[in-house]
């Protein structure tokens, strides 16, 4: 059979929103690192560390400074949260996500193949729900949009591979879900997507 590429994109629409709280976050986490380097400076510098009740000292010297160099690394994690894409990649029956975070630095999410696919079908659907609730399946959303992007639709796949369980929820358009239709065992279709698709 003839090898298959296939490539989507799921591209956040409010880029200007997701810039603007991207860089207020990383400023915060570049400011949380400046002022734990300037406290520590003063520590150092100014205060008397191993007079006194060294106990209290070392109490009053370390939670200021745990608290700000935590807060630098929880911010900076937490800006990479708010300016994302993601990259459905298809190659003959082996799938891969991928996330960008803001059109710079590329993530690998997950990788595995359209026989390990359990259940597909559109985003909502009753099927869906009852994945979505179901304990042991972890849930993975994959686009940064509330409102899929024209041409698109939302869609899920439940994954079984190593005896791990997960539901991804994915804005593509409907090529690729065919394209994984082409390698896959075509009972993964969820019934009302499959009803929807025999009324065409």
């Amino acid at each position: 059979m003839k090898e298959v590429f296939y490539e989507e994109s799921s591209l956040i629409q409010e880029q200007g929103t997701a810039k603007l709280k991207y860089n207020v976050f990383k400023i915060l986490s570049i400011l949380s690192y400046v002022i734990f380097g300037f406290w520590l400076f003063i520590v150092f510098w100014f205060f008397k560390l191993f007079s006194g009740n060294i106990i209290l000292n070392l109490i009053f010297v370390l939670i200021p400074a745990v608290i700000f160099f935590c807060s630098g690394l929880f911010l900076g994690r937490m800006k990479n949260k708010f300016y994302v894409d993601y990259d459905y990649t298809f190659v003959s029956g082996s799938i891969r996500f991928s996330k960008v975070i803001k059109n710079i630095k590329r993530k690998f999410i997950a990788k595995f193949d359209s026989s390990d696919i359990e259940k597909l079908g559109k985003y909502g659907s009753e099927v869906y729900e009852k994945y979505s609730v179901m304990t042991g399946i972890d849930k993975m959303i994959l686009t940064s949009n509330n409102i899929a992007s024209e041409g698109k639709e939302f869609f899920y796949l439940v994954v079984n591979k190593d005896a791990v369980k997960t539901l991804y929820v994915l804005e593509c358009t409907e090529t690729f879900i065919v394209n994984i239709l082409k390698f896959a065992n075509k009972g993964i279709i969820d019934d009302e997507y499959l009803k929807e698709i025999n009324k065409r």
